[in-house]
C-alpha cells in the first residue's frame, strides 16, 4: 500500500527503470509484428499501424499481469515478496502504456474522428450515421470504459492519495477497479485476437497470425488461478487454526476456487475449440477449405489451363480472375465487387516482380499500394489459381455450376488458353500506389 520510499532519487531511479522496461517491451512487440513476424509480400497492406498500436497494448497487459500476480505469488514463494514494493510503479507504467495505446488508436485508426472510433460512418446523402464496423465500436467502447478507471488508479498511486482517502477507501478503489480492468481487458483482447482478424465471407481476406493470442489467454488463466490458489491457502489456513478444515470445508472452498477460475478457462477452451475448426482460406480460390496448405500442395490437378478469364459469384460477391502463362511467366488480376461496388483489386506481373493491391478505405474509394521484389511463390500464386485453372480446362467457356466445399458456385468462364490483353494487368492511371 505505502511505498515507504523517502528518497526522491530512489523513486526516480525506479521510474527510469520501469520506463526502460516498458519501452523495451513496446519495441520488441512492435518488431514481432513487423520486421520479425510479417512478410510484406504476403500482406502488402500491412503497414506500421497494426504493429504500433498492438505493441502498446501487449506491453501494457504484461505490466497488468505482473501487478496482479505478484501479491498471490508471494503467498507461495517468499522471494517474490522483495518485488511487492514495485507494484506501484508497475501499475503507473501500465497506465502510461494503456494511454499510449488509446492515443495510437485515436490517431492511427480513427484519424481523430469520433464517429470512426466507435465504428460509425457519416453519410452526407442521408444526413445520418450508419454502423460500418460494429466490432470496432464494441472494442473501443470497452476501451473508453476502462480508460477513466486506469487514470484513477494511476493518479491515486501515491502515499498522499492514501492519506487523503484513508487506507480502507484506497484499498477498496484499487482492489475493485484493477479486477474490473483486468476482465474487460481479457474480453477486449479476445475479441481483437480471435474474432477481429478472421477469414470471413464475403471477402475472405486473410490476415497475419497473432502469435500473442494463446500467450495472452494463458497469462489470464494463470493470473486468476494464482489468485484463486492464494485465496484457498489463506482461507484453509484460517480454518485450520480454528480446527474447521474438514472435508466439507475443503470441498466448499474448492468449489469457490473452480468458479473463480472458470470464466477464463471457458474463454480459453472456447477459443481453442473453434480456432482448430475455423476455415482460414478462401474456398472460392483454393478449393481446399478444410485441407491444410501442405496437403493442398500435393493435390495438383491432372490438367489445368495456362491462361483464362472467369467470374466466380457467391452471396452477392463477384470475383473476376484473369491468369496468364501460369507455368512460365505468371501474371494475374483478381477484382472483387459486392453488389456491383468494387471493394478490392490485386494485380501481379512477373516481369516486374511487383504485387499491386487496392483496398476500400473509409470513404469507399480504393487505395493502392505496391510491394516489390515479389516472386510467384511468395504469394502462393501457382497453388492459389490451380483450382480455377482446372475448372477452366474441364468445363471450357460458358456458365457453369461448380461444386464447392460450401455448395455449388456460379462460375462464368470467358476464355481458356487465349491471349489476354496487356491492359488488363495495368493499374489505373490515377492509382499512385504507395510502396510497402
Amino acid at each position: 500500500m505505502r511505498s515507504r520510499i523517502t528518497s526522491k532519487k530512489t523513486l526516480l531511479l525506479r521510474h527510469l527503470g520501469m520506463a526502460s522496461v516498458s519501452g523495451l517491451l513496446v519495441y520488441l512487440f512492435y518488431l514481432s509484428y513487423s520486421a520479425w513476424g510479417v512478410q510484406p509480400a504476403l500482406w502488402p497492406d500491412w503497414g506500421e499501424d497494426h504493429p504500433f498500436w498492438r505493441a502498446w497494448a501487449h506491453a501494457a497487459f504484461v505490466l497488468l499481469f505482473l501487478t496482479l500476480s505478484l501479491s498471490p505469488a508471494s503467498a507461495f514463494w517468499k522471494p517474490v515478496q522483495r518485488l511487492l514494493p514495485w507494484r506501484r510503479e508497475l501499475g503507473i507504467w501500465f497506465a502510461v502504456l494503456a494511454v499510449g495505446h488509446a492515443y495510437a488508436i485515436w490517431d492511427r485508426w480513427a484519424r481523430g474522428d469520433f464517429a470512426t472510433l466507435f465504428g460509425f460512418q457519416y453519410v452526407e446523402e442521408l444526413d445520418r450515421f450508419v454502423l460500418a464496423r460494429a466490432e470496432v465500436g464494441i472494442m473501443n467502447m470497452m476501451g473508453m470504459v476502462m480508460l477513466p478507471m486506469i487514470i484513477l488508479l494511476a493518479v491515486t498511486s501515491s502515499d498522499r492519495a492514501v492519506n487523503f482517502l484513508g487506507a480502507s477507501s484506497w484499498k477498496w478503489i484499487h482492489r475493485s477497479l484493477v479486477h474490473v480492468i483486468f476482465y474487460l481487458a481479457m474480453l477486449r483482447g479476445t475479441l481483437y485476437f480471435f474474432y477481429f482478424f478472421q477469414t470471413t465471407p464475403p471477402q475472405w481476406q486473410v490476415y497475419p497470425s497473432i502469435w500473442f493470442m494463446y500467450v495472452f489467454l494463458g497469462m489470464g488463466v494463470f493470473a486468476v488461478s494464482l489468485q484463486a490458489a492464494a485465496f484457498a491457502k489463506t482461507v484453509l489456513g484460517r480454518k485450520r487454526q480454528r480446527r474447521e478444515s474438514g472435508m466439507l470445508t475443503v470441498a466448499a472452498i474448492s468449489g469457490v476456487v473452480a468458479l473463480m477460475v472458470a470464466p477464463l478457462v471457458l474463454m480459453l477452451g472456447t477459443v481453442a475449440y473453434f480456432d482448430s475448426r475455423l476455415l482460414k482460406e478462401n474456398p472460392q480460390l483454393t478449393g481446399q477449405a478444410q485441407t491444410p496448405r501442405e496437403d493442398a500442395q500435393t493435390q495438383v490437378p491432372d490438367e489445368y489451363a495456362q491462361s483464362f478469364e472467369m467470374v466466380i459469384e457467391v452471396d452477392g460477391q463477384q470475383d473476376r480472375l484473369w491468369v496468364r502463362d501460369l507455368d512460365d511467366a505468371p501474371s494475374f488480376r483478381l477484382t472483387t465487387q459486392i453488389e456491383g461496388t468494387p471493394v478490392a483489386d490485386q494485380i501481379y506481373r512477373v516481369e516486374e516482380r511487383t504485387l499491386y493491391v487496392a483496398e476500400q478505405g473509409p470513404d469507399s474509394e480504393l487505395t493502392w499500394s505496391r510491394t516489390e521484389n515479389v516472386e510467384p511463390e511468395d504469394i502462393d500464386l501457382p497453388e492459389m489459381v490451380l483450382e480455377p485453372g482446372a475448372w477452366a480446362a474441364q468445363f471450357g467457356p460458358g456458365e457453369h455450376r461448380v461444386p464447392g466445399p460450401e455448395g455449388e458456385l456460379q462460375v462464368t468462364i470467358h476464355s481458356v488458353d487465349e491471349p489476354i490483353a496487356e491492359e488488363v494487368f495495368e493499374i489505373p492511371e490515377d492509382a499512385d500506389p504507395v510502396l510497402r
